[in-house]
């Protein structure tokens, strides 16, 4: 029988904290959800001290927020913090894409093609999973930039981002994209042609598309709730 190393305190931290992580990334759960210590520790058979560890470090980093001692919630992302990420995202994930054309090898570039296909086939019928894979799409491109700062800052804005690109998906179910040319394909095309220029330009545009459905969206919302940003303080 082999025998195992020990796993130590910091290790298991460190593994329950990207284990919420990229539950947060990937949509698995909604703006305003409430997130329960002592659930989260019996669901993935650890004690609280690594999970209340994580929870304070996502709080850290604003992927989730506390409203009271021990009130941990998903955030609500308002539409104006959303325009600055979008933003952000804009130019850094141009960048990715631009660097992707002149590194991308034909294992990775297959590998999109095979995410883009799986993606299209379950736009209209599953947003959930829509959502994943269309994180993992753009998750593939930074990869391939070979960038690894890069890809890890665009990451930190995904944890924040994670639960309302869910709601967008959810918001346009039922688009098919099977006889129309999504907007990721023209991000493919100019990466099998090694055209930096091009690649940029196309997964810029997918951003401005999917940001000003999702920004719009909760400007409607805002408006539906009477919301008014806080005055910064002098």
């Amino acid at each position: 029988m082999p025998s195992l190393k020990p796993v130590k305190k910091e290790n298991l931290s460190v593994r329950v904290y990207n284990e919420i992580r990229n539950a947060l990334i990937n949509g698995q759960y909604e703006p305003g959800e409430r997130l329960i210590i002592g659930e989260l520790a019996q669901e993935m058979g650890v004690s609280i001290t690594p999970v209340r560890e994580a929870i304070f470090r996502l709080i850290s980093e604003q992927g989730l927020e506390m409203q009271a001692a021990t009130a941990v919630y998903v955030p609500y992302v308002n539409s104006e913090k959303l325009r600055e990420i979008q933003q952000i995202r804009f130019h850094l994930e141009g960048m990715g894409a631009a660097e992707a054309a002149q590194h991308i090898t034909r294992k990775q570039l297959d590998n999109l093609i095979a995410l883009q296909r799986d993606f299209i086939s379950c736009t209209a019928t599953d947003p959930k999973r829509a959502s994943y894979l269309n994180r993992k799409f753009h998750f593939a491109i930074l990869e391939a930039s070979n960038k690894p700062i890069l890809r890890s800052t665009v990451e930190s804005f995904w944890v924040i981002t994670g639960p309302i690109l869910k709601v967008f998906h959810i918001k346009t179910a039922g688009l098919d994209y099977s006889e129309n040319e999504h907007r990721h394909e023209a991000v493919l095309e100019a990466l099998e042609a090694r055209d930096s220029e091009a690649a940029r330009s196309a997964i810029q545009a997918d951003l401005v598309w999917g940001g000003k459905i999702m920004i719009d969206w909760l400007v409607e919302r805002e408006k539906e709730l009477d919301y008014r940003p806080p005055v910064p303080r002098k």
